[in-house]
């Protein structure tokens, strides 16, 4: 299948896994998770699923639980499809927005406090002009 093709499944199949996720499991703790992205494999019969977690904290349990609840997950997803087979699925940890996160944590602890309040007076200043 061509990568386009390949995208818009990957689309389907993170949109139609979060409405499973929010509205159809019955697990509370899965309202945590939000997909991040998905890989479909090139003939479609696996998809890694990528996941973020807030908070944060017990993110490898509720990654286990996922993968274990994959069945349940697939033929939900089943139910929409309209391919031969269902893809296997895959829960990964996504750290990207932890990883962000810290850049953040950084960049504030390194940047001047003052600048945001001096672009602050700047625009006070050019809309006292402006009247």
């Amino acid at each position: 299948m061509k990568k386009s093709g390949r995208s818009s499944f990957s689309t389907l199949v993170l949109r139609r896994l979060s409405e499973i996720l929010l509205f159809e499991s019955k697990d509370p703790r899965f309202r945590k998770v939000t997909i991040s992205r998905v890989e479909a494999a090139p003939n479609m019969s696996s998809a890694r699923v990528h996941v973020t977690i807030f908070p944060s904290t017990g993110q490898q349990e509720l990654v286990d639980s996922l993968n274990k609840a994959a069945g349940f997950f697939s033929i939900q997803l089943g139910k929409v499809l309209k391919t031969r087979n269902t893809p296997q699925l895959t829960f990964v940890y996504d750290a990207g927005f932890d990883h962000s996160d810290e850049i953040e944590i950084l960049l504030r602890s390194v940047l001047p406090k003052d600048s945001d309040q001096s672009e602050e007076s700047d625009l006070d200043l050019n809309t006292e002009t402006a009247e």
